[in-house]
């Protein structure tokens, strides 16, 4: 059928290999900030504050869902954003850490059964970017999260994570090349 797909032409005028509505379980393009330090990394747990609102885009029912496991600091891309912003935005505003570097984005997929839309899959474009709070930095928890701190990403368990997370982390930890993309399995859901 003319507009379905499978090509990602998201537009109402997209051509006929396009989509010209949204894929039935949807499509997210995020970026995930690894703010590291001595071989562990800032993870939260989110309160149910109304900013996630303003900051993430996350609605009550997803706050107080994912506020019961571990998260890497987040966030779906704004329209028209860059990932290197969406990282800084993450950093800044979500986090509040000034004076942090950041690494170049390194981008990942995943493509999965939809727990909202059963039969569906669902396609994730994420974007992984690396940051080193500066030297003295103390961590502050942000009123919007209910728990910051410092973990090792080996030890953490998968039961312990909120959004799929553990699915992140495990990707950000393989290293990435052209030779062991296509051979990686994909994340699990």
């Amino acid at each position: 059928m003319s507009g379905t797909g499978p090509f990602l032409w998201l537009m109402k005028h997209a051509p006929p290999a396009g989509f010209r509505e949204l894929p039935p379980a949807g499509l997210c393009v995020c970026g995930y900030l690894f703010v590291t330090r001595r071989g562990k990394i800032l993870l939260g747990k989110y309160a149910d504050d109304p900013k996630w609102e303003s900051l993430a885009g996350l609605d009550p029912d997803r706050r107080r869902t994912h506020g019961k496991g571990w998260t890497v600091p987040a966030s779906h891309l704004k329209f028209g954003e860059d990932p290197r912003d969406a990282a800084r935005r993450i950093g800044e505003e979500i986090l509040g850490i000034p004076g942090m570097r950041y690494s170049e984005p390194r981008s990942e997929t995943d493509f999965y059964p939809s727990k909202m839309v059963p039969g569906a899959m669902h396609y994730d474009i994420w974007f992984f970017v690396d940051g080193t709070p500066p030297t003295g930095y103390e961590l502050q928890v942000p009123p919007w999260y209910a728990e910051l701190s410092w973990q090792d990403p080996k030890t953490v368990p998968a039961s312990a994570y909120a959004r799929g997370h553990e699915d992140v982390v495990t990707r950000w930890l393989t290293p990435t090349s052209r030779a062991t993309r296509s051979a990686r399995a994909p994340a699990a859901r």
